[in-house]
């Protein structure tokens, strides 16, 4: 048995068939035209005694087996088809691609009506058809195939006549997947016989193989075919397998038309592959996957229900599955959700009746509830998170995007140090490529890393908190040995989280609590928003500090509601919070006596929870340790202690304060100073540069006269008594 090469053979078989029935059909109206030459011209345009006598005449019924012109052709048609189908079967098995088979078999179509099809598609198929319609309808006007012409051409017998009307009436397959809308002409509507059919432009490009999609729908869908070579998933092998054996499984569980319909949920960050994953499962499951970006469809209305038929349409003629994405947009008007989440229900329990392997994905930053989710109720959901990857995996993703450019050990730095998703790790190589190519160069540098990371985070830390950009280092840090050996262990449990917890197995026995939670405690002035800066430039992370009133709302809920969003902002984008005058959120929970106190209290064990499940670094910094909730100071990790400097610590911070480049004159005695100033380090940068600003408005460089006054100065405003003595003999 021969094969069909392409769909295009194959419908050239059967428009062959069609073919002769239209010319015998021709030839009988010839047979019984008048041999008036003026009457044939007019045919079609006047309406004559003769033509009135011969609707009257007893074989002009609409269906008379004596008077058939076609009746031999019927049989030899059936053969031919029957025919036809075995080599279409043999043909698909070969995998072959044959539009007008598989769209048969999608829409379940009988053989009358794919022969409408056929007829329909004639005139696009050759030209001449528009001449022989016309010429059957004996209207010139009718230059397509019309109801009654098709119950004489493709009917097989009276009985199927009857029948066969009901195939093309309003709601059959034919009128809703198929054929354009009625035609209307001069805005009165033809009788049901002389209704015109004509295929939708999309069957159209459909059969002939025009088009891959509906062009209705550019910008507003986008389709990957079963055999479309796909970008390798670098992680999530067993997530891959999850997804499929749960299509799967809830396929084996249908019961014809009652079945179940697999809807499943993926949730994750942004750039962890749930496109990607959805893609490999239908290119598994040999289907096409149309995903839908929810922000481009119109909101409600007439607008969204054309594209949302469209969208369904497109999925059962073609056997895609959907995959939904950005619709939270869509829902966020009241008075427009409640109209737009009826569509939606309306189109996928279409879909989900009408198509022959129905699946949908939805895909969220964040899990929705089943009633959140427009579903039919055959919808059988299953909900599917995709985290970040594990250090092991993301290290994978590095050396694959590296591709070989960079050293083993900055690739294990990086995969530890950013809790990234495969697509911003991907992003950020792009992107720290492109920064070295700026530069002249061909491998990026730890700093163009760190930047291009940066670039990842799509972060709105910034609407709740200010950013501190981190210029001091270990060496403008003063504090005792022991505190300065807290912060360097600090850092080094960050650095080194992902080997304790992940590779070591830790994070097994704890399933929480595994971000650093510090408090820096001291009085004011003593390097505790320093000390966050340094850890900050020596972790290469970004920092933010707190502003308590952008989160602290007097309505209820809505501290909780900014502490969440802060929260999810911070891990997402693996920046450090820094809490500044900490005791004013974590102070101690009080007896409740009112309203206020009850939710003053809920505000505070929110926070605990929170900065217990906080898997990134947060620093609390207070002046007043005492009044701290105790449960709060139980869950620090490490408490540094900013005792006030000795007079050794303030000779250093004075000594740091001074830049090299500054003018300083020699007889400046800053053991003196350090000796007679009793001030913590913030105020003694308030000095030296006060002193800076006297220094370069006289003329001179930086001496004791200059730092001396600034010091009284800085007295004064603490409240302090200075005594001339203090500062003799320079006074």
């Amino acid at each position: 048995m021969r094969l069909y090469d392409n769909g295009f053979a194959y419908i050239e078989d059967e428009f062959e068939l069609i073919e002769r029935g239209i010319r015998l059909l021709l030839q009988h109206f010839e047979s019984r035209e008048t041999a008036d030459e003026s009457s044939l011209v007019l045919r079609g345009l006047v309406i004559t005694p003769a033509d009135i006598e011969r609707t009257l005449e007893p074989d002009a019924a609409p269906w008379n087996e004596d008077e058939d012109p076609l009746r031999q052709f019927r049989s030899e048609r059936l053969d031919a088809e029957r025919h036809m189908q075995k080599r279409v079967a043999a043909s698909l098995k070969a995998g072959t691609k044959l539009p007008l088979a598989e769209l048969s078999e999608r829409l379940d179509l009988s053989a009358w009506e794919r022969r409408c099809v056929l007829l329909a598609l004639a005139a696009e198929f050759d030209s001449r058809c528009e001449s022989w319609f016309g010429y059957l309808n004996d209207d010139v006007t009718l230059r397509m195939p019309t109801v009654e012409l098709a119950l004489k051409l493709l009917a097989d017998s009276a009985q199927q006549v009857q029948s066969a009307r009901g195939f093309l009436g309003e709601g059959s397959k034919l009128r809703r997947y198929c054929l354009a809308q009625l035609d209307t002409a001069s805005g009165q509507t033809r009788s049901s016989l002389r209704q015109l059919m004509k295929l939708d432009q999309r069957i159209i490009s459909l059969l002939l193989e025009t088009e891959r999609m509906d062009s209705r729908l550019s910008g507003v869908a986008s389709r990957t075919d079963e055999k479309e070579a796909l970008e390798p998933l670098l992680v999530g092998a067993q997530l891959q397998r999850a997804l499929l054996q749960a299509v799967r499984s809830c396929r084996d569980l249908e019961t014809g038309q009652s079945g179940y319909f697999p809807v499943i949920q993926l949730t994750g960050p942004a750039g962890g592959g749930k496109k990607l994953h959805v893609k490999h499962v239908s290119h598994a499951l040999g289907q096409p996957l149309l995903i839908i970006h929810g922000q481009r469809l119109p909101a409600a209305g007439e607008a969204l229900r054309e594209k949302l038929r469209l969208l369904v349409r497109e999925a059962i003629i073609t056997g895609a599955a959907l995959a939904f994405e950005n619709t939270d947009a869509l829902w966020a008007e009241e008075s427009q959700a409640a109209e737009s989440f009826k569509a939606f229900r309306a189109a996928l329990s279409e879909y989900a009746a009408e198509g022959k392997s129905p699946v949908v994905f939805w895909l969220n930053r964040e899990a929705k509830r089943r009633e959140q989710l427009p579903l039919p109720e055959t919808a059988a959901m299953l909900d599917i998170a995709l985290p970040y990857p594990a250090a092991v995996e993301r290290l994978f993703v590095w050396k694959q995007a590296a591709n070989g450019k960079l050293a083993d050990d900055l690739q294990s730095e990086l995969a530890d140090k950013y809790k990234f998703t495969p697509g911003q790790i991907q992003g950020t190589m792009r992107q720290a490529f492109r920064l070295a190519a700026m530069r002249g160069g061909d491998v990026p540098h730890t700093g163009e890393l760190a930047e291009a990371s940066r670039t990842q985070v799509q972060t709105r830390l910034s609407e709740l908190a200010d950013k501190l950009t981190p210029v001091r280092g270990w060496d403008d840090l003063v504090l005792p040995d022991d505190s300065f050996a807290q912060l360097k262990e600090a850092c080094a449990r960050f650095r080194y989280g992902e080997t304790v917890y992940g590779r070591w197995g830790f994070g097994r026995k704890l399933p929480y609590g595994r971000g650093l939670s510090m408090l820096f405690a001291g009085p004011p002035g003593t390097g505790k928003t320093m000390a966050a800066e340094v850890m900050a430039k020596e972790l290469g992370i970004e920092l933010y500090r707190i502003d308590l009133s952008r989160i602290v709302s007097k309505y209820i809920g809505e501290t909780e509601k900014n502490l969440r969003e802060m929260f999810a902002e911070a891990e997402n984008s693996g920046s450090i919070l820094f809490f500044d005058e900490a005791d004013s959120l974590f102070g101690k929970r009080t007896e409740v006596k009112d309203s206020h106190d009850r939710y003053a209290n809920m505000e505070a064990a929110y926070l605990l929870q929170r900065i217990e499940a906080f898997d990134g670094v947060s620093i609390l910094a207070t002046n007043l340790q005492q009044n701290m909730d105790e449960a709060f100071l139980r869950r620090m990790q490490v408490i540094v202690q900013f005792p006030f400097p000795d007079a050794e610590g303030r000779e250093r911070i004075f000594r740091g304060l001074l830049p090299e480049e500054a003018p300083v004159d020699a007889e400046l005695d800053l053991p003196f100073l350090a000796e007679r100033i009793d001030v913590a380090g913030g105020h003694i940068k308030n000095i030296v540069l006060s002193a800076a600003f006297l220094a370069a408005g006289e003329g001179r460089p930086i001496g004791m006269v200059q730092m001396i006054r600034a010091a009284q100065q800085e007295f004064k405003k603490m409240g302090k008594i200075v005594v001339r003595e203090q500062f003799e003999p320079y006074a």
